[in-house]
């Protein structure tokens, strides 16, 4: 049952009481193997089965043991033509990638809008990387490769293979996957479960003619409501206790910002510094708006100007960790060994980070992370040297030399980032003396962003695209890896 389906069973189940629950999840049954079985003659054996390789990426024996394999195979005998198709490089979305090498080379294979009856695509793009599989209309039909979870296996197993730089085991695999009978029942039967499963939650939700779901709507509505007045109260505490103070001592914060004279006072980190205090000097209208509101105010008034407190609040905040780390920037500056030496310390711990996430020991990357932390060693011993912003300031170049290198060597992984990775600003919390400078990032921050950027890579990878640039409209899809 679809999503459309189950809300649709939900409306009519909130209207006519518990019965009508009972009936929402009666409506999808889990059928008897017998019932999914695939009912269309099996043949042993592809009769016709072609390799498609345009980069030469495979050797003879790699396609002679690809057209060898596909002869094992059982399946439906709609099944015809196997074809087998590798792309050294492709689209952002080889979808379009197929659809042209077979208009441009095997016309006969693809229809104005479908493929052609009888076919099985099955392949791989390695640049960027996806699987994909397509059919004939009466494939598609026979195996259950327009969309779902049986499409979703076949492409699944295709990448542990071309992982391992195995390609015709992960091709071999792919197809055994999408031409198992057997495995095609069992998808129907877990997609059958799951969408009974979908069904009695959406039951018990409305079980009792609705006052269920309308009791539980209500109580996440209170549930949030609550926690945006808890947040709003602890913003609006903030703001009245800071804002005031802040603003006595904003000109003092701006007078030592505009006194770094350092190579670490860089001109982004002035211009950040700017940004944010302009920011606090427009507040004050918005301040006095909500000004006579106290904690102890009815929530309805709070709540009203929630939005106007949390803006107040974030950019006091700000400008609160910016006095900090200006400071901290200024002490550096001028000589305060207490604070070189946690800097450096500091910026010691993440060097020793990066090294450990280099893999090959006896590389130059790793060599130039070992020269870093002697140098980070060497400054902890002359914090009172006159020259030690300096040396300071070349440590942090060198080093984001060294992390430049890690990223391009280590997080190759990511393919085509949506974001940089960025040193914390001025105004933030986690922000330390010579972020930014000679564009340094340290490597904490480049680390999370490798991981941010993977995750959300796995995200996108775990859907099937099934769309063609063109508007075609032919059978199955691919997925990235």
């Amino acid at each position: 049952m679809k999503a459309k389906s189950l809300i649709a069973t939900a409306a009519l189940a909130t209207l006519l009481g518990g019965g009508a629950a009972a009936t929402a999840y009666s409506l999808v049954d889990v059928p008897e193997p017998s019932e999914v079985a695939v009912t269309a003659p099996i043949q042993h054996g592809i009769s016709k089965v072609e390799v498609h390789d345009p980069g030469n990426i495979l050797n003879e024996s790699d396609e002679a043991r690809m057209l060898r394999d596909a002869g094992s195979i059982d399946t439906v005998s709609s099944v015809q033509q196997l074809h087998y198709i590798v792309f050294d490089k492709n689209r952002d979305n080889v979808n379009d990638s197929v659809e042209e090498y077979l208009r441009d080379n095997r016309p006969e294979l693809i229809g104005k809008d479908k493929f052609a009856d009888g076919v099985l695509i099955v392949g791989v793009g390695l640049d960027p990387r996806q699987a994909f599989v397509f059919a004939g209309e009466d494939v598609a039909d026979d195996l259950d490769l327009r969309e779902g979870s049986h499409l979703d296996k076949s492409l699944d197993a295709i990448k542990p293979g071309v992982k391992d730089n195995n390609i015709p085991a992960g091709l071999f695999a792919g197809v055994r996957e999408a031409t198992d009978v057997e495995k095609l029942a069992e998808s129907r039967i877990e997609s059958a479960e799951s969408d009974r499963t979908a069904a009695s939650v959406v039951s018990g939700l409305v079980t009792g003619g609705g006052l269920v779901l309308g009791s539980g709507i209500w109580a996440a509505a209170r549930q949030k409501r609550e926690k945006k007045l808890a947040q709003a109260r602890e913003d609006l505490a903030f703001v009245s206790k800071e804002y005031g103070e802040l603003a006595q001592r904003l000109d003092g914060i701006d007078i030592r910002a505009n006194s770094l004279t350092s190579p670490l006072a860089h001109a982004t980190l002035r211009s950040q510094w700017a940004e944010v205090r302009d920011h606090f000097l427009d507040l004050h209208d918005q301040v006095d708006r909500f000004g006579g509101l106290t904690t102890s105010a009815e929530p309805k008034q709070i709540l009203a100007q929630a939005e106007e407190i949390g803006s107040a609040a974030e950019v006091a905040r700000k400008v609160g960790y910016a006095e900090g780390n200006i400071d901290a920037l200024f002490k550096l500056e001028n000589g305060d060994e207490v604070v070189r030496k946690q800097e450096t310390t500091e910026l010691r711990a993440d060097i020793v980070a990066a090294q450990g996430a280099v893999t090959n020991t006896d590389s130059g990357l790793f060599v130039a992370l070992t020269q870093a932390r002697a140098e980070a060693d060497a400054l902890l011993r002359d914090v009172a040297e006159p020259n030690f912003v300096e040396r300071y300031a070349r440590l942090l170049s060198d080093y984001q030399a060294a992390l430049t290198t890690l990223k391009a060597q280590e997080f190759s992984d990511v393919k085509k980032p949506k974001t940089q990775p960025e040193a914390p600003a001025i105004y933030d919390q986690n922000y330390r003396p010579g972020y930014g400078y000679a564009d340094f990032v340290p490597y904490w921050a480049l680390s999370t962003w490798h991981s941010d950027a993977v995750a959300a890579q796995a995200e996108v990878s775990s859907s099937t695209n099934s769309s063609f640039s063109s508007g075609f409209s032919g059978a199955g899809g691919s997925s990235s890896f």
